[in-house]
Protein backbone atom coordinates (compact mmCIF):
# COMPACT_ATOMS: atom_id res chain seq x y z
CA UNK A 1 0.00 0.00 0.00
CA UNK A 2 1.43 3.23 -1.63
CA UNK A 3 1.52 6.44 1.30
CA UNK A 4 -1.14 8.52 -0.31
CA UNK A 5 0.78 12.42 -0.10
CA UNK A 6 -1.60 14.90 -0.28
CA UNK A 7 -0.24 18.37 -0.27
CA UNK A 8 -3.05 20.65 0.91
CA UNK A 9 -0.84 23.98 -0.15
CA UNK A 10 -1.94 23.16 -3.70
CA UNK A 11 -5.13 24.02 -5.74
CA UNK A 12 -7.73 21.51 -7.32
CA UNK A 13 -5.79 17.98 -8.92
CA UNK A 14 -2.29 19.47 -7.85
CA UNK A 15 -2.67 18.35 -4.20
CA UNK A 16 -1.68 14.74 -5.69
CA UNK A 17 1.16 16.24 -7.55
CA UNK A 18 3.65 13.68 -6.04
CA UNK A 19 1.65 10.67 -7.74
CA UNK A 20 1.33 12.55 -11.58
CA UNK A 21 3.66 12.60 -14.76
CA UNK A 22 5.68 15.74 -13.55
CA UNK A 23 4.87 19.28 -15.22
CA UNK A 24 6.54 22.64 -14.26
CA UNK A 25 4.83 23.79 -11.30
CA UNK A 26 4.65 27.28 -13.29
CA UNK A 27 2.55 25.89 -15.84
CA UNK A 28 -0.19 24.29 -13.34
CA UNK A 29 -3.58 25.33 -14.61
CA UNK A 30 -6.76 24.88 -12.00
CA UNK A 31 -10.00 26.01 -11.51
CA UNK A 32 -9.42 24.24 -7.93
CA UNK A 33 -11.38 21.43 -9.44
CA UNK A 34 -11.85 18.17 -7.86
CA UNK A 35 -12.21 17.92 -3.98
CA UNK A 36 -15.66 17.15 -4.75
CA UNK A 37 -18.20 15.87 -2.24
CA UNK A 38 -19.50 12.92 -1.53
CA UNK A 39 -23.16 11.93 -0.18
CA UNK A 40 -24.05 8.62 1.29
CA UNK A 41 -27.87 7.57 0.78
CA UNK A 42 -28.98 4.10 1.20
CA UNK A 43 -25.65 2.60 1.64
CA UNK A 44 -24.79 4.18 -1.71
CA UNK A 45 -21.63 6.74 -1.76
CA UNK A 46 -22.33 9.15 -4.09
CA UNK A 47 -19.17 11.05 -5.61
CA UNK A 48 -20.14 14.44 -6.90
CA UNK A 49 -18.26 14.88 -10.01
CA UNK A 50 -20.93 17.13 -11.23
CA UNK A 51 -20.30 19.77 -8.89
CA UNK A 52 -16.67 20.80 -10.42
CA UNK A 53 -15.97 23.89 -11.43
CA UNK A 54 -17.50 23.38 -15.26
CA UNK A 55 -20.04 21.06 -14.27
CA UNK A 56 -18.12 17.80 -15.01
CA UNK A 57 -15.38 15.41 -14.21
CA UNK A 58 -13.86 16.29 -17.48
CA UNK A 59 -12.37 19.16 -15.24
CA UNK A 60 -9.83 16.43 -13.58
CA UNK A 61 -8.86 15.45 -17.00
CA UNK A 62 -8.40 18.57 -18.76
CA UNK A 63 -6.78 20.24 -15.71
CA UNK A 64 -3.90 17.95 -16.46
CA UNK A 65 -3.73 17.81 -20.67
CA UNK A 66 -4.17 21.65 -20.91
CA UNK A 67 -1.41 22.27 -17.90
CA UNK A 68 1.22 19.54 -19.94
CA UNK A 69 0.33 21.27 -23.60
CA UNK A 70 0.78 24.47 -22.26
CA UNK A 71 4.45 23.22 -20.67
CA UNK A 72 5.09 22.46 -23.81
CA UNK A 73 4.46 26.05 -25.36
CA UNK A 74 1.42 25.13 -27.58
CA UNK A 75 -0.86 28.13 -28.54
CA UNK A 76 -3.80 26.02 -30.49
CA UNK A 77 -5.14 23.12 -29.44
CA UNK A 78 -8.06 20.65 -30.53
CA UNK A 79 -10.87 18.83 -29.38
CA UNK A 80 -13.97 16.75 -30.08
CA UNK A 81 -16.38 16.54 -27.65
CA UNK A 82 -20.43 15.92 -27.23
CA UNK A 83 -20.06 19.20 -25.12
CA UNK A 84 -18.73 18.46 -21.50
CA UNK A 85 -15.16 17.95 -22.66
CA UNK A 86 -14.95 21.00 -24.60
CA UNK A 87 -16.35 23.20 -22.40
CA UNK A 88 -13.77 22.20 -19.59
CA UNK A 89 -10.79 22.26 -22.49
CA UNK A 90 -11.83 26.03 -23.07
CA UNK A 91 -11.34 27.05 -19.24
CA UNK A 92 -8.16 26.28 -19.06
CA UNK A 93 -7.59 27.23 -22.32
CA UNK A 94 -8.74 30.29 -21.54
CA UNK A 95 -6.49 30.48 -18.38
CA UNK A 96 -3.45 29.61 -20.37
CA UNK A 97 -4.42 31.90 -23.25
CA UNK A 98 -4.46 29.33 -25.80
CA UNK A 99 -6.59 29.01 -28.67
CA UNK A 100 -9.29 25.92 -28.39
CA UNK A 101 -10.47 25.05 -31.60
CA UNK A 102 -14.00 22.51 -30.23
CA UNK A 103 -15.24 19.98 -33.26
CA UNK A 104 -18.76 19.41 -31.51
CA UNK A 105 -21.89 17.36 -33.12
CA UNK A 106 -24.78 19.20 -34.95
CA UNK A 107 -26.77 18.12 -32.39
CA UNK A 108 -25.24 19.32 -29.52
CA UNK A 109 -26.90 20.80 -26.48
CA UNK A 110 -27.44 24.23 -26.90
CA UNK A 111 -26.80 25.47 -23.55
CA UNK A 112 -23.44 23.53 -23.69
CA UNK A 113 -22.41 25.45 -27.45
CA UNK A 114 -23.12 28.55 -25.58
CA UNK A 115 -21.12 27.95 -22.65
CA UNK A 116 -18.11 26.76 -25.02
CA UNK A 117 -18.59 30.02 -27.07
CA UNK A 118 -18.83 31.72 -23.46
CA UNK A 119 -15.28 30.86 -22.58
CA UNK A 120 -13.83 31.48 -26.07
CA UNK A 121 -13.57 28.41 -27.33
CA UNK A 122 -13.66 28.51 -31.18
CA UNK A 123 -16.52 25.92 -32.78
CA UNK A 124 -16.28 24.10 -35.58
CA UNK A 125 -19.59 21.87 -35.86
CA UNK A 126 -19.38 18.99 -37.91
CA UNK A 127 -21.42 15.60 -38.87
CA UNK A 128 -17.59 13.86 -37.85
CA UNK A 129 -16.06 15.42 -35.14
CA UNK A 130 -13.79 12.88 -34.40
CA UNK A 131 -12.70 12.24 -37.98
CA UNK A 132 -12.50 15.96 -38.63
CA UNK A 133 -10.74 16.97 -35.76
CA UNK A 134 -7.78 14.34 -36.13
CA UNK A 135 -7.55 16.06 -40.27
CA UNK A 136 -8.11 19.50 -39.30
CA UNK A 137 -5.19 18.92 -35.89
CA UNK A 138 -3.03 17.10 -38.64
CA UNK A 139 -3.47 19.65 -40.89
CA UNK A 140 -2.75 22.52 -38.92
CA UNK A 141 0.45 20.78 -37.07
CA UNK A 142 -2.25 21.80 -33.97
CA UNK A 143 -2.06 19.26 -30.45
CA UNK A 144 -5.39 17.10 -30.59
CA UNK A 145 -6.41 16.94 -26.41
CA UNK A 146 -8.16 13.72 -27.42
CA UNK A 147 -7.78 11.64 -24.25
CA UNK A 148 -8.71 8.77 -25.41
CA UNK A 149 -5.40 9.00 -27.87
CA UNK A 150 -3.17 10.96 -25.55
CA UNK A 151 -1.04 8.79 -23.13
CA UNK A 152 -1.70 11.21 -20.72
CA UNK A 153 -5.44 11.48 -20.86
CA UNK A 154 -6.05 9.29 -17.74
CA UNK A 155 -4.00 11.12 -15.65
CA UNK A 156 -5.92 13.61 -14.02
CA UNK A 157 -8.56 11.32 -13.27
CA UNK A 158 -6.19 9.43 -10.66
CA UNK A 159 -7.46 12.40 -8.71
CA UNK A 160 -10.90 10.77 -8.26
CA UNK A 161 -9.30 7.19 -6.87
CA UNK A 162 -7.18 9.20 -4.56
CA UNK A 163 -9.95 11.43 -2.98
CA UNK A 164 -12.04 8.40 -1.96
CA UNK A 165 -9.84 6.47 -0.68
CA UNK A 166 -8.64 9.16 1.77
CA UNK A 167 -11.96 9.53 2.69
CA UNK A 168 -13.31 6.25 3.06
CA UNK A 169 -10.44 3.85 2.52
CA UNK A 170 -10.54 0.70 0.45
CA UNK A 171 -13.81 0.15 -1.15
CA UNK A 172 -15.35 -2.95 -3.09
CA UNK A 173 -17.25 -1.70 -5.96
CA UNK A 174 -17.34 1.80 -8.61
CA UNK A 175 -19.83 2.35 -10.77
CA UNK A 176 -19.23 5.04 -13.44
CA UNK A 177 -20.61 6.01 -16.78
CA UNK A 178 -18.52 5.11 -19.65
CA UNK A 179 -17.70 6.42 -22.87
CA UNK A 180 -14.15 6.68 -24.50
CA UNK A 181 -13.01 4.69 -20.89
CA UNK A 182 -10.25 7.29 -20.52
CA UNK A 183 -11.57 7.84 -17.05
CA UNK A 184 -12.55 4.41 -16.07
CA UNK A 185 -8.67 3.77 -17.05
CA UNK A 186 -7.81 6.73 -15.23
CA UNK A 187 -9.42 5.54 -11.66
CA UNK A 188 -7.98 2.14 -11.70
CA UNK A 189 -4.49 3.80 -12.44
CA UNK A 190 -5.50 5.60 -9.33
CA UNK A 191 -6.51 2.75 -7.19
CA UNK A 192 -3.29 0.43 -8.47
CA UNK A 193 -1.48 3.04 -7.00
CA UNK A 194 -2.83 2.41 -3.79
CA UNK A 195 -2.41 -0.82 -3.76
CA UNK A 196 -5.63 -2.38 -4.76
CA UNK A 197 -8.50 -2.57 -7.70
CA UNK A 198 -12.14 -2.10 -6.42
CA UNK A 199 -14.51 -4.07 -8.69
CA UNK A 200 -14.78 -1.47 -11.47
CA UNK A 201 -18.47 -1.41 -13.37
CA UNK A 202 -18.69 -0.01 -16.64
CA UNK A 203 -22.58 1.48 -16.91
CA UNK A 204 -23.63 2.29 -20.58
CA UNK A 205 -26.66 3.48 -22.22
CA UNK A 206 -28.84 0.54 -24.65
CA UNK A 207 -27.71 2.97 -27.59
CA UNK A 208 -24.13 3.13 -26.45
CA UNK A 209 -22.79 -0.39 -25.28
CA UNK A 210 -19.66 -1.39 -26.98
CA UNK A 211 -17.99 -2.47 -23.34
CA UNK A 212 -20.52 -3.44 -21.25
CA UNK A 213 -22.54 -5.14 -23.72
CA UNK A 214 -19.74 -7.13 -23.68
CA UNK A 215 -20.60 -8.46 -20.08
CA UNK A 216 -24.30 -7.77 -20.20
CA UNK A 217 -26.44 -9.48 -23.08
CA UNK A 218 -30.04 -8.71 -20.95
CA UNK A 219 -30.94 -5.69 -22.89
CA UNK A 220 -32.73 -4.31 -25.90
CA UNK A 221 -30.99 -2.22 -28.17
CA UNK A 222 -32.75 1.70 -28.56
CA UNK A 223 -31.79 4.14 -31.41
CA UNK A 224 -31.87 6.80 -28.45
CA UNK A 225 -31.06 7.27 -25.07
CA UNK A 226 -31.44 9.88 -22.93
CA UNK A 227 -27.18 9.45 -21.52
CA UNK A 228 -26.21 11.87 -24.55
CA UNK A 229 -23.18 12.50 -23.06
CA UNK A 230 -22.51 9.01 -23.78
CA UNK A 231 -21.46 8.76 -27.73
CA UNK A 232 -18.47 6.84 -28.08
CA UNK A 233 -18.74 3.47 -30.58
CA UNK A 234 -15.13 2.94 -30.97
CA UNK A 235 -12.77 3.71 -28.43
CA UNK A 236 -9.18 2.94 -28.43
CA UNK A 237 -8.81 2.20 -24.67
CA UNK A 238 -11.89 -0.96 -25.11
CA UNK A 239 -9.60 -4.04 -24.62
CA UNK A 240 -7.54 -2.05 -21.73
CA UNK A 241 -11.33 -1.30 -20.23
CA UNK A 242 -12.44 -4.75 -20.69
CA UNK A 243 -9.10 -5.95 -19.51
CA UNK A 244 -9.00 -3.79 -16.15
CA UNK A 245 -13.17 -4.89 -15.44
CA UNK A 246 -12.31 -8.79 -15.64
CA UNK A 247 -9.27 -8.20 -13.62
CA UNK A 248 -11.10 -6.51 -11.31
CA UNK A 249 -13.96 -8.89 -10.44
CA UNK A 250 -16.39 -5.90 -11.98
CA UNK A 251 -18.91 -6.06 -14.65
CA UNK A 252 -20.65 -4.04 -17.30
CA UNK A 253 -24.36 -3.16 -17.15
CA UNK A 254 -26.42 -1.54 -19.96
CA UNK A 255 -29.48 -0.07 -19.01
CA UNK A 256 -31.91 1.73 -20.83
CA UNK A 257 -34.29 4.79 -20.49
CA UNK A 258 -37.15 3.10 -18.19
CA UNK A 259 -40.54 3.62 -17.84
CA UNK A 260 -41.28 3.10 -21.59
CA UNK A 261 -39.65 -0.32 -21.59
CA UNK A 262 -41.39 -1.54 -18.33
CA UNK A 263 -44.62 -1.34 -19.85
CA UNK A 264 -43.17 -4.14 -22.47
CA UNK A 265 -40.68 -5.69 -20.06
CA UNK A 266 -41.23 -5.33 -15.70
CA UNK A 267 -37.77 -6.16 -14.56
CA UNK A 268 -35.59 -3.34 -14.95
CA UNK A 269 -35.68 0.20 -13.21
CA UNK A 270 -34.13 2.68 -15.82
CA UNK A 271 -32.94 6.23 -15.82
CA UNK A 272 -35.76 7.89 -15.48
CA UNK A 273 -36.56 6.08 -12.56
CA UNK A 274 -33.12 6.87 -11.01
CA UNK A 275 -33.36 10.66 -11.81
CA UNK A 276 -36.48 10.60 -10.20
CA UNK A 277 -34.86 9.07 -7.10
CA UNK A 278 -32.22 11.64 -6.86
CA UNK A 279 -33.54 14.35 -7.25
CA UNK A 280 -36.24 13.50 -4.41
CA UNK A 281 -32.97 13.21 -2.31
CA UNK A 282 -31.63 16.47 -3.36
CA UNK A 283 -29.07 15.48 -6.07
CA UNK A 284 -30.17 16.98 -9.70
CA UNK A 285 -27.95 15.42 -12.00
CA UNK A 286 -27.12 14.19 -15.25
CA UNK A 287 -28.58 11.29 -17.13
CA UNK A 288 -25.73 9.82 -16.91
CA UNK A 289 -24.93 9.62 -13.00
CA UNK A 290 -28.42 8.84 -12.70
CA UNK A 291 -27.37 5.69 -15.46
CA UNK A 292 -24.89 4.86 -12.84
CA UNK A 293 -27.31 4.38 -9.90
CA UNK A 294 -29.82 2.19 -12.08
CA UNK A 295 -27.14 0.05 -12.98
CA UNK A 296 -26.57 -0.39 -9.31
CA UNK A 297 -30.12 -1.05 -9.43
CA UNK A 298 -29.78 -3.89 -12.54
CA UNK A 299 -27.12 -5.72 -10.36
CA UNK A 300 -28.45 -6.35 -7.07
CA UNK A 301 -31.87 -7.56 -8.84
CA UNK A 302 -29.36 -9.89 -10.87
CA UNK A 303 -28.32 -11.29 -7.73
CA UNK A 304 -24.82 -9.38 -7.20
CA UNK A 305 -23.96 -9.04 -3.03
CA UNK A 306 -22.08 -5.36 -3.68
CA UNK A 307 -19.89 -4.08 -0.73
CA UNK A 308 -18.97 -0.71 -0.01
CA UNK A 309 -20.20 1.06 -3.24
CA UNK A 310 -19.31 4.42 -5.06
CA UNK A 311 -21.32 5.86 -7.87
CA UNK A 312 -19.88 8.61 -9.99
CA UNK A 313 -22.08 11.23 -10.69
CA UNK A 314 -20.39 12.54 -13.99
CA UNK A 315 -22.10 15.86 -14.74
CA UNK A 316 -24.82 18.12 -14.32
CA UNK A 317 -27.97 18.25 -15.65
CA UNK A 318 -28.45 20.35 -18.65
CA UNK A 319 -32.01 21.29 -19.99
CA UNK A 320 -33.15 20.60 -23.41
CA UNK A 321 -33.05 22.96 -25.79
Amino acid sequence: MVDLQVDVTKKGIWKYWRHLPAVNEKFWLSLDEGNTPEVTIDGIIFKREDLNPTGSLKDRGLAYQVSQAYSEGHKNLVISSSGNAAISAAAYCQLAKINLFAFVPKNINLEKLEKIKELDGLIMISDRPVSDSIKFAKEKGFKNLRPSVDPLGTEGYKTIAFEIFKEFGKIDDIFLPVSSATCLVGIAKGFRVLGFLPRIHACQSTKIFNIAGEFDKDFRKTKTSLATALVAKITPKKEEAIKIIRESGGWGWVVGDGKERDKRNKRDKGIKEAMEWLEERGLETSAEGALGLAAIWKAKSKGWKLGKTVCLLTGRKYEKR
